[in-house]
């Protein structure tokens, strides 16, 4: 089970309103085995407020599932306890829609939406013209592609294809989830760069094999480059497909991305004459490269290489995703959906996913989306969050919701915004991205006085 999958029955068990903004929080990143002072550095809070509120939430779960709970055994108990719930409140449309099977007889479950979707998933919609752009690309001698778009838009999904397509070709592909980098990695570029290359060498199956290429004397990333050049790509003649998720937190790090942007730059245009960078093919997945500091932006990689910009879905692709869920959607539910969120992929997906678990139809969903209690609610609190922990981004904020177009004097207020998807940009102008974070955030994000989450 998902840490969402958990949440939802949660929800469905504590009284309303018990888990708060920063209970869901501190539950999602202690999933992922993240201690509390990560947590609190991460999310922009004091240390001892994500304490109290971990404990708060281990008495609530030791209460309710009558046993002691704490950070280090909540997952273990909960996907005991709660392995099968999620299949106890299947609706009874769904049930008529799929198969008298078991799970077992290749019956495909949908997974909460919010993470990559499995390799042949039926619940993958493609962008076939995008796909086939991006498997072009990385065939070519040196190849670099920039997959950007706002978070939960399908990039991960889209580079496990990438990969998967590579291999098909008889290429090696590597995929690093750059989130899963300590932060002490990240503020030093010697150790980035021995992390990536020890973590390359790992995928590949190799011996790590540093201490042969590293110099002090020529510095880390030319000792990088020898490692890449005459070790990593000279064990097979098959090109390598080198993919980062989540590039952003390279650009969260300004020294960092300062050294790293023209690193792989270097890369690219050394791979014109250079047989053995060739074979490297680099693949970026971030939210945009427009949220750095100038002097950054300038050494980008924005002028090289094939940027793809994945888009919102058509209304043929929400009726098809309706479609594989088992609804036999008409052009007015698609148009009522899209109504309030847009095209946004994850927001659709989140609609079908609630319509197919639940008990509920369409113009109740639609009706309560925009409510705290609504089937958006855990994404529409985190949204708040971190609204309400950066004043500079909820100032913009609130001031496009007062005016459409709104442009804020700091183009690094108005493109972390758009890498939230909290807003849509046209130039320098930002408009809100659809009419669900309007409706939310007007009642929830006052001009004047706190938020309370």
């Amino acid at each position: 089970m998902t840490a969402e999958e958990v949440l939802q029955i949660l929800e469905r068990t504590l009284p309303p309103g018990t888990l708060t903004a920063i209970k869901v929080l501190v539950f999602q990143q202690s999933w992922l085995g993240k201690e509390y002072a990560t947590i609190a550095r991460e999310a922009g809070y004091d240390y001892s407020y994500v304490r109290e509120a971990g404990a708060d939430l281990w008495r609530l779960l030791s209460e309710m599932l009558h046993e002691p709970v704490k950070k280090k055994n909540f997952r273990s108990i909960l996907q005991q306890r709660f392995a099968t719930e999620s299949l106890l409140h299947l609706s009874q449309p769904l049930m008529r829609s799929l198969p008298l099977a078991q799970p077992s007889d290749g019956v495909e479950l949908p997974e909460f939406p919010g993470s990559a979707l499995p390799l042949y998933s039926k619940f993958y919609i493609e962008h076939s013209a995008v796909e086939a752009r991006c498997y072009a690309e990385i065939t070519k001698p040196g190849g670099l592609l920039h997959l950007k778009a706002p978070r939960k838009m399908g990039k991960s999904s889209l580079l496990l294809r990438i990969a998967h397509h590579a291999e098909g070709l008889g290429y090696q592909s590597v995929i690093l989830d750059l989130k899963q980098t300590d932060q002490k990695m990240l503020a030093d570029l010697d150790k980035f760069l021995r992390w990536l290359c020890i973590s390359v060498t790992h995928q590949l199956g190799l011996e790590p094999k540093l201490q042969d290429y590293w110099d002090e004397q020529s510095g880390s990333k030319a000792s990088c480059t020898l490692y890449f050049t005459r070790y990593l790509l000279k064990q097979n003649d098959a090109p390598l497909i080198l993919c980062f998720n989540e590039f952003d937190q390279v650009l969260d790090y300004p020294q960092l991305a300062y050294e790293v942007l023209p690193l792989l730059q270097s890369w690219y245009e050394a791979a014109k004459q250079n047989a053995g960078l060739q074979k490297l093919r680099v693949v970026l997945a971030y939210a945009t490269d427009l949220c750095v500091p100038l002097r950054i932006s300038q050494t980008s990689l924005a002028n090289v290489g094939l940027p793809i910009e994945l888009p919102e879905f058509n209304p043929t692709q929400v009726q098809t995703l309706a479609q594989q869920y088992g609804f036999s959607w008409q052009s007015g539910q698609v148009q009522q959906i899209m109504a309030m969120v847009g095209g946004n992929p994850y927001l659709v997906q989140l609609a079908v996913y609630h319509l197919w678990s639940q008990n509920i139809t369409l113009e109740q969903l639609l009706q309560e989306a925009p409510n705290p209690s609504g089937v958006y609610s855990h994404h529409l609190r985190h949204c708040l969050t971190l609204l309400h922990t950066h004043a500079d981004l909820r100032a913009a904020f609130q001031q496009v919701l007062m005016r459409e177009g709104y442009t804020d004097p700091d183009p690094l207020v108005s493109c972390k915004l758009h890498s939230l998807g909290l807003v849509k940009l046209d130039g320098n102008e930002m408009k809100i991205s659809c009419p669900l974070y309007r409706l939310y955030f007007q009642a929830q994000l006052p001009l004047e006085g706190s938020i309370n989450c």
